[in-house]
C-alpha cells in the first residue's frame, strides 16, 4: 500500500468509508468540509477544493463507463448537472463513431498505462459537438484492483477550430505556391534555394530537386550578379522589375523580370521571395522591333542622302548656272539667284545632316568609333560645349545592335548632361576588355543628387531598355571632383574575334 493511499485511510471517518468521495451535494460538503480543516487541513479536502475549482472538466467512472463524480467545470462544459449524469453513462456524451473508445483506452489504463492527452469528441447535451482532450489515469481500491478511472477533460474546440484554419491556410498558400504561373523562389539568406515551385523549375529546365539545396548563383552566367541583388536584399533594400538572366540545365540563357522581397525577424533576415516572370519572347519580339526600325532609319537615311540629297544637289548646281549667267548680263535678279543657291546648299546639309542622324553608324567593326567621334564633333559644334573623344586603344565591335545600341545610350547620356547638367566640357570614352565593351560619358557640370526625383527622369528608363535589349547594364553615379558620370557596359564576343583577325 502506497504513502498516499495509508494517509487517505488515516483521514477517513469510519461512518463515511462506503461513500463515493464525491457525489450529489458534495460541494457543499466540500466547502464546509475546507472551512473546517482551515485550522486542520487534509489531503481529502485539498483535493476535493482542487476539483471543485478547475477549468477542466474532472469526473470518474467504473469500469462500465458509469459516472460516479463530476464537478462544476463538466457542468460548464457538458451542459448536464450532476444529478443528471451521476449514476449514468459515460455513453451520453459520445458521438456513435466512437463508441467503442472508452473502452479501448480503458485496456491501455488496465496495461499499466496512463491516457494523457488524447484528442477525441465529445457530445454536449444540447448535441453540439465538442473537440477535447483528454487525460486518463486509474483509481484502484485498498486492495490495489482497478476499480475505474478518473478523467480530465479539456475543451479545446477553439483552439482545433483555429489550427484547422491555418492549416486549412497553409494548404491554399501550398496550392497557390506550387501552382502558381510565375517562378517562385524561397532563398536563404546565404544564397541557397530553400523552396521552389513547378514554374520556376520548368523555366530552368530542373526537376525539384536539382534546384533546392542549390546556390542561386549557379543559375546565372555571372554569378557575381546574383552576389550584388543579395547584398542589396541584406541592406534592407526590396527589388522591383530587375532584368537578369538564367542559365537552363541545356545551356540556353532565359531573360527574367524578379522582384524580390525578404523577411527579417529580431533584425535578422531569414529569407528572400523571388518572383520570377520570364521576358525571353517579350526580349526576343522587341529586339526585332528595334531591329526593323534600325533598318528602316537606315533605309530612310539612304534615301535621303541617295534620293533627295542628289536632286537638292541638282538644283542648286542649277542655281549656281543661272547666277552666274545672271552676273555675266549685271542683271538685277543676280543676288536673287545667289540666295536661291545658298539656301539650296543650306538644304542640303541639313539632309545629310539628318541622314546621318538616322543612321550615324557606318558599316563596319570601326564604325561605333567613327559615329562616337562624329557625336562629339557636333555637340561641339552645336552646342559650343568642349565634347571630346576618347579611345585610348581601337575597339573593333562586330555586332552592329551593340553598336547601335551602344551609340544611341552615348547619345541620350551626352543629350542629357547638356540640357540638365551646364557642363563646361564633356568627354565620351570607349574600351574593350575582353569580351566586353563600355562606353562612359562624364562631364564636369552641377551633377545630381542620387536620391532626386529628377534622376528617374534623366532619360534613364531608355538607357536601361536599350542596356536590357543587349544584356548590358548602366550606372549613374556621381564624379569625384565634380559633374556625372553614366557607364554603360554589356557583353560583345565579337570584340576579342574581331580584334585578333586584323
Amino acid at each position: 500500500m502506497t504513502s498516499l493511499q495509508s494517509r487517505r485511510r488515516k483521514d477517513r471517518k469510519p461512518a463515511e468509508s462506503s461513500r463515493p468521495l464525491l457525489g450529489p451535494g458534495w460541494r457543499g460538503r466540500a466547502a464546509e468540509a475546507l472551512r473546517n480543516e482551515l485550522k486542520r487541513p487534509s489531503l481529502h479536502s485539498l483535493l476535493a477544493a482542487i476539483v471543485e475549482f478547475s477549468n477542466d472538466a474532472i469526473f470518474s467512472r467504473t469500469l462500465d463507463g458509469t459516472v460516479t463524480t463530476w464537478n462544476a467545470a463538466a457542468e460548464r462544459i457538458f451542459g448536464y448537472k450532476a444529478e443528471e449524469i451521476i449514476n449514468h453513462s459515460s455513453r451520453l456524451l459520445v458521438p456513435s463513431r466512437h463508441r467503442d473508445e472508452f473502452q479501448k483506452l480503458l485496456s491501455r489504463i488496465r496495461r499499466g498505462r496512463t491516457v494523457q492527452s488524447f484528442e477525441t469528441e465529445r457530445v454536449r447535451k444540447n448535441g453540439e459537438r465538442l473537440h477535447l482532450s483528454l487525460t486518463l489515469s486509474p483509481i484502484r481500491n485498498a486492495s490495489d484492483q482497478l476499480v475505474g478511472c478518473s478523467t480530465i477533460a479539456r475543451d479545446i474546440t477553439e483552439q482545433r477550430r483555429v489550427r484547422e484554419a491555418l492549416a486549412r491556410s497553409e494548404r491554399e498558400l501550398a496550392d497557390l505556391f506550387a501552382e502558381a504561373s510565375v517562378g517562385l523562389v524561397l532563398v536563404s539568406r546565404e544564397g541557397t534555394v530553400l523552396r521552389a515551385n513547378r514554374a520556376f523549375c520548368e523555366l530552368v529546365k530542373c526537376r525539384p530537386e536539382q534546384v533546392v539545396g542549390q546556390a542561386l548563383k549557379a543559375f546565372h552566367p555571372e554569378g557575381a550578379v546574383v552576389g550584388e541583388l543579395l547584398s542589396r536584399l541584406a541592406s534592407r533594400q526590396t527589388l522591383h522589375n530587375v532584368q537578369i538572366e538564367l542559365r537552363t540545365s541545356k545551356g540556353r540563357t532565359k531573360f527574367v523580370l524578379v522582384d524580390v522581397n525578404a523577411l527579417w525577424e529580431a533584425g535578422r533576415l531569414v529569407y528572400s521571395r523571388w518572383f520570377v516572370r520570364d521576358i525571353s519572347r517579350r526580349k526576343q519580339l522587341e529586339t526585332e522591333l528595334l531591329e526593323i526600325s534600325e533598318r528602316e532609319r537606315r533605309g530612310f537615311a539612304q534615301e535621303l542622302h541617295d534620293g533627295l540629297g542628289q536632286q537638292l544637289g541638282g538644283i542648286a548646281y542649277l542655281a549656281n548656272v543661272l547666277r552666274q549667267r545672271l552676273e555675266e548680263r549685271r542683271a538685277p535678279e543676280a543676288a536673287e539667284a545667289a540666295h536661291i543657291y545658298a539656301l539650296m546648299r543650306s538644304a542640303i546639309e541639313q539632309t545629310r545632316r539628318v541622314a546621318r542622324s538616322l543612321s550615324p553608324i557606318p558599316e563596319g567593326p570601326e564604325g561605333l568609333m567613327t559615329a562616337l567621334g562624329e557625336l562629339a564633333a557636333q555637340t561641339s559644334e552645336l552646342f559650343g560645349v568642349r565634347c571630346r573623344f576618347a579611345c585610348p586603344k581601337p575597339v573593333l565591335v562586330g555586332d552592329s545592335a551593340v553598336a547601335a545600341h551602344l551609340y544611341r545610350i552615348s547619345q541620350e547620356a551626352v543629350n542629357n548632361a547638356i540640357k540638365h547638367a551646364r557642363p563646361r566640357a564633356v568627354t565620351i570614352r570607349l574600351r574593350s576588355d575582353r569580351d566586353r565593351v563600355t562606353v562612359a560619358v562624364a562631364d564636369d557640370g552641377q551633377g545630381i543628387d542620387p536620391l532626386s526625383p529628377k534622376r528617374e527622369g534623366l532619360g534613364l528608363s531608355i538607357m536601361n531598355y536599350r542596356a536590357g535589349l543587349v544584356r548590358g547594364t548602366v550606372v549613374v553615379r556621381p564624379r569625384p571632383a565634380r559633374g556625372t558620370e553614366v557607364v554603360c557596359t554589356a557583353p560583345c564576343a565579337e570584340v576579342e574575334l574581331t580584334k585578333s583577325g586584323q
